[in-house]
């Protein structure tokens, strides 16, 4: 089992191994209050959401079916992650185009439940592809991606949102 384990991690590419660091310093930063410039916040969003149109395009065939699993995917994560931003907690902040907005404690969790699904999903297409293709599993690899990039979507909404609401007279 130990070596099945070693191979899985050592065929894994690099890319995933910053991208997992990178994800977990964004996700501890975030737990502290601060000033962020919207293009800052757009990241993480922006990671999730290029990654799991990639996986649509490689792993799946774009059809009606799976536009919508996964536009049903965005909607739901963005109106989660749109209420987990309370919006009394941000405020427009002195420098250009930023936000003062409270610790997020809910970041790194889902950034790290996220990359956990996505590389799970991803090992299991590379070790059994057929698996994949069955329909259930299909379902819940476009929803979840879905669901993953939408929270992130709506968190930036939420933040963009009270920033262009809060804009000086």
């Amino acid at each position: 089992m130990s070596e099945f384990i070693i191979g899985i991690l050592s065929h894994t590419p690099v890319w995933v191994w910053v991208l997992f660091i990178f994800l977990i310093s964004r996700g501890i930063k975030a737990r502290k209050p601060a000033i962020v410039t919207l293009e800052k916040l757009a990241i993480i969003p922006a990671i999730f959401l290029v990654w799991d149109i990639y996986d649509l395009v490689i792993y799946r065939q774009l059809t009606l079916a799976t536009v919508t699993l996964w536009i049903a995917g965005i909607v739901a994560g963005a109106a989660l992650g749109f209420m987990l931003i309370k919006s009394a907690a941000i405020t427009r902040a002195a420098a250009p185009r930023s936000i003062s907005r409270q610790a997020d404690y809910s970041a790194l969790p889902f950034m790290m439940l996220a990359f956990l699904v996505k590389y799970v999903l991803g090992v299991m297409s590379a070790i059994s592809p057929q698996t994949l293709q069955q329909p259930a599993m299909s379902a819940f690899a476009i929803v979840s991606g879905g669901v993953f990039a939408g929270v992130f979507i709506g968190k930036f909404i939420r933040y963009t949102s009270v920033f262009l609401a809060r804009v000086p007279a």
